[in-house]
């Protein structure tokens, strides 16, 4: 018979000496072995337990000695004998919930007349997140995907993670940014911050307000004085430094007011992005506070410009409080989904730098051509009207992009969208592509490195670019982007007759830029989100408060937010982590590397024909990693702890 380690226990510690040591004695003692057995682990830290390699039946002859408590096999050694512990994490949702990863005909939620169904609704990226590959909860499903009930677990929430939302603003009243008590979870960095730093100095001088959930404020007049007189302040923060706040910079433009959701927001873009970081429903970090930080596609009465926000960002991080239920300072996350882009127009006469080579090309010519005007010709779409194509770039402004970098330099972790350009991302010193350039036509301007001439500004590498490339030092690191540059997945699963991958794999979004800097892939297309009260944001209407709306939120600007989800609950356990902790986290741990099977590459078709189809063909990593998104703080089996002690005589045996 095969020996086993079983782990025995005594009744009494006064009692242990005794039978270690007719075990390990060759003895006759009624209901001890009569042979020498070994003890395998003494166990000198207990006064009751020992384990020894035993026979079955010896195990059993043992259990009956009136000096044993209990004896099992030893469940260190054999643990897929027990049952394994999971921790109490919760269900996301009481019971399941529809999860929409296909908004197209004929999945499309209802534009108005929401009916009970609806009431809880999530998106795939949430879903998405969790899972390894899709067919842990897609299984069998291919092409157009209607809505499945599904639910999640959770051991984590991004409690106590401050998320700036750096974009178009976020409508505070959506039901998704709502807590128990109707309280919104949205705050303004203008607006909300100082009173957040400084909250002493408001209070003692009388300029608090109630706002229209609830919450205590500070006055909008008195917010403003904050950020730009040192002696509207308390002394401790005098000497922090000013920044201009226009006296346009209002609610009304940037959260909105009332629970209605009446609001200036010209754009409900950041209010989408929000969602799907953090909110009840659609978001990963539904318990994360969510700070507003206006700057992108905003009304121009605000008067902020992405330097100050930078500025701003970099600032509310440094002086933020110390959180008195964790003892140290909330992290601070950043979403960026947003870029600049450049363009020209189809007539216009366009200068190149091309993998050392120079020259012009006429915005139409062909493809055929050669490399250059294949890789112009594979940019995706436009982005302005009148103009032929148009790329992900700098910003143009020196000011900017050190502001940019003094706010990475303090500590934020900036999470970007890749872009939405079909355009080649590459990264690190000695990639061919570092120096490519074409002529902004369109906007008329030059990058003011001294590597672009006149004229021209740069279109394939992270180095360069704003807010992907910020923080980036060539000279102390020339090889690390501080900034996690994000990509974005199709909700689409291939069928199999797509000409390329494999059936069931999931594929990069055509419009998606790609190349060796994109860090992560993850959830974008067709995505459900919160939208706004009426206008191109108001696509499905909402059951729990029909006067608001959810929205089909698309590209990149869609991905970054759900990796923003993710690192806040790594945040959320590593409060104190950097952008090189994020970004180990990320390879480790927070992602799945698929492999072009399930995550399928035309580059491994046109890479061996020609370079020209190479570069035109959509749907092509062009180097980057087959690595998406992972949230490893969930379970998708139902939570249960077992005990595994048996007492007496009910051991187990095998």
């Amino acid at each position: 018979m095969t020996l086993k380690k079983y782990t025995i226990s005594v009744t009494e510690a006064q009692y242990w000496d005794e039978i270690h040591n007719v075990l390990v004695e060759d003895s006759n003692e009624d209901g001890i072995p009569d042979r020498q057995v070994t003890c395998s682990d003494y166990k000198e830290h207990s006064p009751t337990r020992g384990t020894f390699l035993l026979h079955a039946n010896e195990a059993k002859e043992i259990s009956n000695h009136p000096h044993v408590k209990w004896i099992e096999l030893d469940p260190s050694e054999y643990p897929e004998e027990y049952p394994s512990p999971s921790l109490n994490e919760p269900l996301r949702w009481g019971s399941d919930i529809k999860v929409y990863r296909d908004l197209s005909f004929p999945y499309t939620p209802v534009s108005t007349g929401a009916t009970v169904g609806e009431l809880n609704r999530t998106v795939w990226s949430v879903v998405r997140a969790g899972i390894r590959t899709s067919g842990d909860f897609w299984a069998g499903t291919v092409g157009g995907i209607p809505p499945k009930q599904g639910n999640v677990y959770y051991t984590a929430t991004g409690k106590h993670v401050d998320i700036v939302v750096h974009d178009s603003g976020v409508l505070a009243s959506h039901p998704e940014f709502l807590d128990e008590n109707g309280m919104s979870r949205v705050r303004d960095i203008v607006l909300d911050g100082p009173f957040y730093i400084d909250p002493d100095y408001f209070i003692t001088n009388n300029l608090t307000y109630t706002r229209w959930d609830g919450r205590v404020g500070c006055t909008t007049a008195a917010a403003r004085d904050w950020w730009m007189i040192s002696s509207s302040r308390s002394v401790g923060f005098s000497t922090i430094g000013l920044v201009s706040i226009s006296t346009g910079y209002q609610a009304l433009a940037s959260i909105g007011v009332g629970s209605d959701g009446t609001s200036s927001l010209t754009s409900g873009h950041g209010t989408s992005a929000a969602s799907l970081i953090a909110g009840k429903n659609f978001g990963l970090a539904f318990e994360a506070n969510i700070w507003n930080m206006s700057g992108i596609g905003n009304p121009s009465s605000l008067g902020i410009t992405i330097e100050r926000n930078y500025d701003l960002i970099k600032l509310f991080h440094l002086y933020k409080p110390v959180n008195p239920e964790t003892g140290v300072k909330n992290p601070t996350l950043v979403n960026g989904s947003w870029g600049y882009n450049a363009a020209f127009s189809s007539s216009d006469t366009v200068s190149y730098r091309f993998k050392g080579t120079t020259g012009t090309f006429i915005g139409t010519d062909a493809a055929v051509a050669n490399t250059v005007t294949a890789m112009k010709e594979g940019i995706y779409g436009t982005s302005y009207f009148g103009t032929y194509k148009s790329w992900s770039s700098s910003s143009r402004s020196s000011a900017t992009d050190t502001a940019g970098s003094e706010m990475m330099d303090s500590g934020v972790i900036y999470v970007a969208a890749a872009g939405n350009n079909n355009q080649y991302l590459g990264i690190g010193s000695t990639d061919p592509h570092r120096l490519n350039y074409m002529s902004d036509v369109y906007f008329g301007t030059t990058d003011p490195r001294p590597e672009f001439p006149s004229g021209t500004v740069p279109c394939n590498h992270r180095d360069w670019m704003n807010p992907q490339g910020i923080g980036f030092n060539s000279t102390t690191d020339p090889e690390f982007h501080p900034v996690i540059c994000v990509g974005a997945l199709e909700e689409y699963i291939m069928n199999g007759t797509e000409g390329f991958g494999s059936y069931g794999a999931e594929y990069q979004a055509a419009y998606s830029n790609n190349g060796p800097g994109i860090d992560i892939w993850s959830a974008a297309d067709e995505t459900l989100a919160a939208g706004l009260p009426s206008g191109s944001y108001a696509d499905y209407q909402r059951y729990d408060d029909t006067r608001h709306y959810d929205n089909n939120f698309n590209g990149t600007s869609a991905a970054a937010p759900t990796a923003s989800g993710v690192i806040a609950i790594y945040l959320q356990t590593n409060r104190q982590a950097t952008s090189r902790d994020v970004k180990n986290w990320i390879r480790k741990h927070g992602s799945q590397y698929l492999g072009t099977e399930l995550l399928a590459d035309t580059g491994d078709v046109y890479d061996e024909i020609t370079d020209i189809g190479w570069w035109t063909n959509y749907y092509n990593l062009r180097g980057a990693e087959p690595r998406i998104i992972f949230n490893p703080f969930v379970n998708d089996k139902n939570p249960k702890i077992d005990g595994v002690t048996l007492e007496g005589v009910d051991i187990k045996i095998i």
